[in-house]
């Protein structure tokens, strides 16, 4: 993984909110077009007319609220226990450095745990500390395919080249499943405010991040596997 740093975790924390910039985009060109349209071929007091210039309203509004979170990335709520990007980065390579417990470095998907907080170094923003955790819970992937495709994939068109895998073959991956150390299921930790917070462990790493969490957070509620 690139060194942490603080231009680092900004970009991470922009990256967050590109999907919703991008789709609230689309979105709003679409009802605007929809609305000059009906407005054209209607006139403007229709209902139709109506409601579609305030869909329009409504996706702009929102638009603006999360292009304002982007472009005011560094006052992102993540960061106000440290105060910038920069001290948050030091304290996460710091925590590496002396974790309790971190994925071993074969592993496709980083995790840090510390007597602290818990966090994925390349998803800054699952930074949790674990006295704010309430619950915990494993969700075992067994029979989500599309969701393990996309969770193991580096990008859609790599998640897009794992689905299309012939039936043969899948039934051939269903008699001889992969190992341990490369089948990863979902870690599920909520907060103190109901709040979800997910995390990818290898099945071979599940028992020990468990046992970490339990340890140092004794007062969580450990609910059931549940399988999807």
């Amino acid at each position: 993984m690139e060194e942490l740093n603080g231009e680092l975790i900004l970009h991470q924390l922009r990256k967050s909110y590109t999907p919703a910039l991008i789709g609230l985009a689309v979105l709003f060109t679409a009802a605007g077009c929809c609305t000059a349209i009906s407005a054209v071929k209607r006139g403007i007091p229709d209902i139709v007319t109506v409601i579609l210039a305030a869909a329009a309203a409504v996706l702009l509004i929102l638009l603006l609220v999360i292009l304002f979170k982007w472009i005011f990335i560094s006052k992102h709520k993540v960061l106000k226990p440290f105060g910038n990007a920069i001290a948050m980065a030091g304290c996460i390579r710091a925590g590496g450095t002396f974790a309790i417990w971190k994925t071993p470095p074969y592993r496709k998907y980083p995790l840090i745990i510390t007597e602290e907080y818990i966090v994925c170094p390349a998803r800054v923003q699952s930074y949790l500390p674990l006295s704010e955790i309430s619950s915990v819970q494993r969700c075992v992937l067994n029979n989500a395919g599309v969701l393990r495709c996309l969770l193991k994939a580096h990008s859609r068109y790599a998640a897009a080249a794992a689905l299309s895998v012939s039936r043969k073959d899948r039934a051939y991956h269903k008699r001889h499943p992969l190992p341990d150390t490369e089948i990863f299921d979902m870690l599920i930790l909520r907060d103190q405010k109901k709040k979800q917070h997910h995390y990818a462990v290898s099945a071979a790493d599940f028992h020990d991040v468990l046992a970490f969490i339990r340890e140092y957070q004794p007062e969580a509620v450990f609910r059931p596997d549940k399988t999807v």
